[in-house]
């Protein structure tokens, strides 16, 4: 009785501290996050420049970008206008800006700081000692008819600098026109306006993007324009939706079909309804516990979180099954308590090697499914016998009959001869087909664009004149101006696309580089100018005097990017450690060259390589994880078997694991990084099988029966990942269905090898 009330503790215990230790950290606990960029593996071997690179991902992560698009200015702008008053309705702490960036602030820095914030071109000329070409082109393009200037102050920039600059920073930035104070893009003789949003952190996103993509349905079927959207939040809104649905509908057909399997095998909805009730509290403590362990934890835990139904409820079937067959209830636990732990472990196992790799993602399933099985299996072995005790139901007989001859006309053809043959057949096979495996362990297989998003993105590029950046900069530095700096020490090697702070301010260190080039090398000709210009001696005194008041002046970087004009920019600045982090962006094809480049402060890479072959030795060490798993299987095998009947479980593993991969083989299934994680996955959940094949006392019929059914509810839960459009539940679910099902197909020449066994 004693030991009764303390099992009872150890239950009571277990669930209530996962409450209690939720509710305690309850503002540190996780969050549920729906970025998929953050499934993505840690790449930067410098964990300095990891964190930036996060908090970079995640401050623009908060963008989108819409183009009104139409052949009348005023059709496009009255569009536009209504799209912001939507936006605002819907949500008033959604920021919406179609206007023109205000120049004026610009401007007036540009006048003040112009000799510290030379343009490249008149830079460039006057270190290769060209100022002649300075000044020449100045009095062409003064007297030039067709040349508009931007800023008309020939008097106090008679070498146009400030025209250069502000130039400089106009072509830079996507060649965006302004009419009516909104901002605009003309592409292909269209008028393109652009909305930009900013989503809040807290927001109700699926209730936000449900209305805004009907509404720009709505004003293209009724206002003859067409609409454009690009950014992550768009993105996240389809993959969440997806995911959304796909945890429904799996979570539906699942358990349905279940719940038709319980009332025909045990004539009763008890079982099933006690047995959704441990599946949920294990769900819920699954969740209480992780989050404590985790900032954030991705939706696609939830979607691959399905598979502990399919997993928790073995558990209960074996339990169930049992009680309802056998007549001395108190036998029960006695007959399957060994096989339960022992498949329990292996599983615990598998889900612990997947959490040694490097992928968040896969270390949230890992412990999720590890804390849930859990609470099944303490729910099961402890509460189970006090539920079901005053429950005398029986398993129908036509059930048990059934169960007896297939298991009899299966095992009939086992013998040594048949499965021989069976294993080399499938070595044979595996020999043939494995080297022709299809293997993807590329980004690709992370995210599945829907192809009209696809082509809005591309679209949204095309307007703006960009693509997608192959390479990001990062430059590090102690002081803003040392980050800009660095930044500045590879910026000749980037022409394509290049986005970069330092295009627009510069260094405390260039600035007055800048000055120095200016004095030494343009104000030898000012007094000549002047006279070109047909200007008097006035005006050649005031520049000179403005110049030595100025030229010891730097402008402050940290004061000028708190100028609303300048918010952008703070996009790309990143604090980490009492560092600057200055990101930048380029098309530009380093190859090779990236790692010359390279610094103590600045790191260059290729986003997709990284994240690719970061892909690539996640799955090199889930492959070793795998392997490791293995070898601790069988000794744990070893230490409840005799070597025989643990070599005999491991190899029918690897029968069916064989098996597996031929199947892919054969019909041209890509293998990727997901399905690697269901290959470890798969050794611990079908083991089970093979466990109580070999171990159980109790009858083999009701054993065989158990075990059809923890196989069904498996394949139930993952057979319908393989549905999923989202490629890493697909391949998951869809490696792990076939590996199961062979596994189950495969065992049960486990009861014909034991009895050989005991014949030696």
């Amino acid at each position: 009785m004693n030991r009764r009330k303390a099992l009872i503790f150890l239950w009571l215990f277990f669930h209530i501290f996962a409450v209690v230790l939720f509710i305690i950290r309850h503002e540190n606990t996780a969050k549920i996050d729906t970025n998929f960029l953050s499934i993505t593996p840690k790449f930067l071997e410098d964990k300095d420049f990891q964190k930036p690179l996060e908090d970079f991902f995640l401050k623009n992560s908060s963008s989108v970008k819409i183009f009104i698009e139409s052949e009348d200015f005023d059709t496009a702008k009255d569009n536009a206008l209504k799209l912001e008053e939507y936006i605002n309705k819907l949500d008033s702490n959604v920021l919406v800006n179609l206007y023109s960036k205000s120049y004026d602030d610009v401007l007036n820095i540009m006048i003040k700081y112009k000799y510290q914030l030379l343009s490249k071109e008149i830079r460039d000329y006057l270190l290769n000692d060209e100022a002649y070409i300075v000044s020449e082109n100045s009095l062409a393009n003064f007297y030039s008819p067709f040349f508009i200037p931007i800023v008309d102050n020939v008097e106090d920039d008679p070498f146009f600098v400030v025209n250069s600059k502000i130039n400089e920073i106009l072509v830079s930035d996507n060649n965006l026109q302004s009419r009516d104070s909104i901002q605009f893009i003309n592409y292909n003789d269209k008028y393109n306006i652009l909305i930009n949003i900013d989503m809040p952190q807290k927001i109700d996103s699926d209730n936000f993007f449900n209305n805004l993509t009907a509404f720009l349905n709505d004003l293209e079927v009724n206002n003859n324009v067409k609409t454009y959207i690009s950014g992550v939040p768009i993105h996240t809104y389809y993959s969440q939706k997806s995911a959304k649905r796909e945890i429904t509908i799996i979570s539906i057909v699942s358990l349905i079909a279940i719940c038709i399997m319980f009332i025909f095998i045990f004539k009763s909805v008890k079982p099933y309804i006690i047995s959704m009730c441990t599946i949920s509290l294990a769900g819920i403590s699954a969740f209480l516990l992780s989050s404590i362990f985790f900032r954030s934890i991705h939706i696609f835990t939830f979607v691959f979180g399905t598979s502990l139904i399919g997993i928790s409820i073995d558990h209960s079937i074996h339990f169930i099954t049992e009680w309802y067959n056998e007549k001395n209830k108190k036998e029960v636990l006695r007959k399957i308590f060994p096989s339960m732990l022992l498949g329990f472990l292996t599983t615990v196992i598998s889900y612990l090697s997947l959490s040694l790799t490097s992928l968040t993602l896969l270390k949230q399933i890992a412990l999720f499914s590890i804390f849930g099985l859990i609470s099944s299996f303490l729910t099961v072995n402890i509460m189970y016998p006090i539920i079901f005790k005053n429950d005398k139901r029986e398993i129908k007989q036509s059930v048990l009959i059934g169960s007896r001859n297939i298991l009899n006309s299966y095992v009939k053809i086992i013998n040594i001869k048949n499965v021989s043959i069976l294993f080399a057949a499938v070595i044979i096979i595996s020999i043939i087909a494995i080297p022709r495996i299809k293997v993807n362990f590329s980004a690709n297989q992370l995210y599945n664009t829907p192809d009209f998003l696809l082509e809005s993105e591309r679209e949204v590029y095309k307007r703006l004149n960009t693509s997608l950046s192959k390479n990001i900069i990062i430059s590090r530095g102690d002081t803003l101006s040392k980050a800009l700096h660095a930044e500045e020490s590879i910026e000749n090697y980037f022409t394509n696309n290049y986005t970069a702070i330092s295009k627009v301010l510069y260094s405390e260190e260039k600035q007055r580089e800048n000055i120095k080039l200016t004095e030494e090398k343009l104000m030898p000709l000012l007094k000549e100018q002047i006279e070109s210009l047909d200007l008097n001696i006035s005006s050649y005194n005031k520049i000179m005097n403005e110049f030595e008041n100025i030229k010891n002046e730097v402008l402050d970087i940290n004061k000028i990017i708190e100028e609303p004009s300048f918010n952008d920019l703070k996009k790309i600045i990143i604090t980490n450690n009492n560092k600057y982090f200055l990101i930048a962006t380029s098309d530009y094809d380093t190859n090779n060259n990236a790692v010359k480049l390279s610094t103590s402060d600045v790191k260059i890479f290729n986003l997709n390589e990284e994240i690719n072959d970061a892909l690539d030795n996640t799955a090199k060490t889930a492959v070793k994880m795998a392997v490791i798993a293995y070898i601790i299987i069988f000794i744990v095998m070893i230490i409840f078997f005799n070597k025989k009947q643990a070599l005999a479980i491991i190899l029918v593993q690897i029968m069916s694991i064989l098996i597996n991969l031929s199947i892919h083989s054969i019909f041209s299934i890509n293998i990727n990084i997901f399905s690697i994680f269901a290959l470890i996955l798969s050794i611990g959940i079908s083991i089970d099988y093979a466990i109580f094949f070999s171990n159980s006392a109790a009858d083999k019929e009701i054993t065989f029966l158990a075990v059809f059914l923890s196989m069904m509810t498996t394949v139930l839960s993952f057979g319908t990942l393989a549905f999923s459009g989202f490629i890493p539940v697909k391949s998951f679910g869809l490696f792990l269905f076939i590996g199961v099902l062979s596994s189950f197909i495969v065992s049960p020449i486990l009861f014909k090898f034991n009895k050989l066994i005991k014949n030696v």
